[in-house]
């Protein structure tokens, strides 16, 4: 799940964080993109567009605001730093990399002294250990209907306007997948197709023979030889996002269409706040651009953040506690799934050990 930075999601990244009440919308979207989906089948080119860095713009035209947001961001635990040191007493150190799940090269950079210890460890844990083969993951999730198709009887249409039905269907034809042909799917699968965002998906990187940051993590270790563990199945991913309520869903479909302009600013203020190694400002920003948004109720946020977010985190630490005990273990997963009260470097400390941050 940005898990960003999930998103992405991300997507690319996951956002989330207690304290801070990010949309729902865009959480979501940004979740979509680090899952994500093949955009169509009628589709073989990639959106170009670039956005624009919101916290630099807003720092030029309002320096009380930008301050505001600053201050806000640095009540988040854990949310400075991409990479941290996992140590306990009688255990090998092991090794926490908050990653960003795109191919763009102010990402894929990685500090020397992470590349040292990745080169180090013993074992690479990543979110799932499918990322090589998204295709045949996708696959064999997909052989459980109720994993890409609506609960029986329910269509998409059942719960938009005549209004938003038009939008809907204009959008997905022109994508070459009208919502006749996609009624009964599930609405964030319909989301991935309908939203163009220019972040750069595992399978859209694919494509241009570049592979997303994990995936280039993944390949090296390959190369190594060293043994790739997961911590979450693709199965299970789109699960949690499956898990969220139908109306939910819609609502991330329709902001989709409707909020490309800026879902691509976010995206670039994601890549340069993840190059600074500094995350904090992001959420309080996307509060003050999205406070006047009446579409998401804090109920719909708290569902996903409980159901997507914090429940994978409690799920990726109990997870990694195996490799955490033998030690040397390298884990790279989306970067804020790191920050927050119930984030993992919170979490592993919670299992006893001793998580500083490296840089």
């Amino acid at each position: 799940m940005f898990t960003r930075l999930t998103p992405p999601f991300s997507r690319r990244f996951s956002f989330r964080h207690q304290a801070s009440r990010t949309p729902l919308v865009l959480a979501f979207l940004a979740l979509f993109a680090a899952l994500s989906m093949p955009a169509s089948a009628a589709e073989t080119t990639e959106p170009t567009c670039q956005g624009t860095d919101l916290l630099a713009a807003i720092r030029k035209s309002d320096p009380k605001a930008y301050a505001q947001i600053i201050a806000e961001g640095k009540k988040i635990p854990n949310a400075k730093g991409l990479f941290w040191k996992i140590e306990k007493r009688g255990q090998k150190p092991s090794w926490l990399f908050g990653t960003m799940h795109v191919s763009d090269p102010r990402v894929l950079k990685i500090s020397p002294a992470t590349r040292r210890a990745f080169l180090g460890a013993k074992v690479l844990v990543l979110e799932s250990d499918q990322l090589l083969d998204l295709g045949k993951a996708r696959l064999l999730a997909f052989t459980k209907p109720d994993m890409m198709m609506m609960p029986a009887g329910k269509r998409i249409e059942d719960f938009l306007t005549e209004d938003q039905k038009q939008l809907v269907n204009s959008t997905l034809t022109a994508k070459g997948a009208p919502l006749s042909a996609v009624n009964y799917l599930r609405p964030w699968l319909v989301a991935n197709i309908a939203g163009a965002s220019c972040k750069s998906s595992p399978e859209a990187a694919a494509r241009k023979g570049v592979a997303v940051l994990d995936q280039q993590l993944a390949l090296e270790a390959v190369k190594r030889k060293l043994p790739i563990k997961g911590l979450e199945t693709v199965e299970e991913q789109y699960g949690a996002i499956n898990s969220m309520s139908l109306e939910a869903q819609i609502k991330g479909l329709l902001e989709a269409i409707t909020s490309a302009k800026q879902l691509r600013d976010i995206d670039e203020t994601t890549v340069e706040l993840y190059k600074a190694g500094d995350l904090r400002p992001l959420s309080p920003l996307l509060r003050r651009f999205s406070r006047d948004d009446k579409a998401m109720p804090a109920d719909a946020y708290a569902e996903f953040e409980s159901v997507v977010i914090i429940k994978r985190n409690h799920t990726m630490a109990e997870r990694a506690a195996a490799y955490l005990a033998e030690g040397n273990a390298f884990i790279a997963v989306g970067a804020l799934h790191l920050q927050g009260e119930e984030g993992l470097v919170e979490l592993f400390r919670n299992q006893g050990f001793k998580v500083t941050r490296v840089n």
